[in-house]
């Protein structure tokens, strides 16, 4: 009985709240020319000064990715951020020239690994972890390299498809927040953290899309003690610890840091950054939707259609669910985006009541 309601309930639920398109107009497959006309919209010139940046974490491998995202940011968000452009350091001088070409009056950082580790002086471990994983950039340079007092941090593999009122709030009152992201994926085990540790991370927070004051977050003697109670934990607690296992972790390594996925460190640290403070906001994401407010705009991630209200959607484990171009992209080429973006005075301005 349960499943038969199910199924006539589902095209009304859908006609409600999906956002129709054309079914005739998805293609067959992947269309990466396509996607490549990305690089013939029009530039977005960036703010001579603002308090309000906007950090990405970028690889060569994600470069077309990040400009996808990042078009769609600046289209639909409203919000007057500064970017800044982190190289993983595989970037080639190419895609950097794309940066600087769409995106005038951005910063790059390419080569700054020396005045970090300069700045992490008497951090061993925050220099540790600079050295041993690129997403250590995702944390530690806009901490020590930004301009401006209110950051924003986002991934590359994130779209977005209206304004987010909860964000622009929260930047307006300077609230530092993240997205719900439902699981927590941290470098050890929240019971192991709070219990034995005296770490105290925020619950379920998703990097992919964060907000905060710089001055708020900036503790690097926390930062180094939570690094050296998460990387060197006794012997006989490693397994009690585990946290969030790829494939590069070895739980029953001798040496306590190979039992550890650095690659969630930076998360880790933001969560007990977030956890630190006292009026920091998580914003409930599609997966924890509340049907008494069907019509709330939504964040969402992988395997969620895109709604009316939907503001972004982070395609995170993009590599195995590969919906990033053929779901998003896609949708916003049925928008006719490639034809706004290219035409003057299309992007979106920064709304009221985001200020700089």
């Amino acid at each position: 009985m349960r499943s038969r309601v199910k199924r006539l309930l589902t095209p009304v639920v859908n006609h409600l709240l999906t956002e129709k398109l054309p079914a005739s107009a998805a293609p067959a497959g992947p269309r990466p020319a396509v996607y490549r006309r990305i690089l013939e919209t029009r530039p977005v010139p960036m703010p001579a000064q603002s308090d309000l940046e906007l950090h990405m974490l970028v690889s060569e491998r994600d470069f077309l990715r990040s400009i996808w995202a990042l078009k769609s940011f600046f289209h639909y968000s409203g919000l007057p951020a500064r970017l800044v452009i982190q190289s993983d350091g595989s970037l080639t001088p190419a895609s950097l020239d794309h940066y600087r070409e769409h995106f005038p009056g951005c910063s790059i950082h390419a080569d700054h690994d020396h005045v970090v580790r300069d700045a992490l002086a008497g951090h061993p471990l925050c220099q540790f972890f600079l050295g041993h994983h690129a997403i250590s950039k995702k944390l530690l340079h806009p901490l020590l390299l930004s301009r401006a007092d209110y950051l924003l941090i986002m991934d590359s593999d994130i779209l977005w498809f209206r304004r987010s009122e909860a964000i622009a709030d929260c930047v307006r009152d300077r609230l530092s927040f993240y997205v719900d992201g439902g699981t927590e994926a941290y470098a050890r085990n929240r019971r192991f953290m709070e219990t034995a540790l005296d770490l105290h991370p925020a619950r379920n927070v998703n990097s992919g899309m964060i907000g905060y004051r710089r001055t708020a977050f900036l503790h690097l003697p926390f930062i180094e003690d939570a690094l050296g109670k998460l990387a060197d934990v006794p012997r006989d607690q490693l397994l009690e610890s585990i946290g969030y296992i790829d494939a590069y972790v070895d739980i029953h390594a001798e040496d306590a840091r190979a039992t550890l996925c650095w690659w969630v460190m930076e998360q880790t640290i933001y969560s007990l950054l977030m956890g630190r403070d006292q009026g920091h906001r998580s914003l409930r994401s599609w997966s924890h939707w509340r049907p008494f407010h069907p019509m709330d705009e939504t964040h969402q991630f992988t395997n969620t259609p895109v709604m009316k209200k939907t503001a972004m959607i982070h395609y995170i484990s993009d590599a195995t669910h590969n919906q990033f171009f053929p779901v998003g992209v896609e949708h916003l080429l049925r928008r006719g985006c490639l034809n706004q973006w290219s035409s003057p005075g299309s992007i979106a301005k920064p709304h009221s009541k985001s200020r700089p």
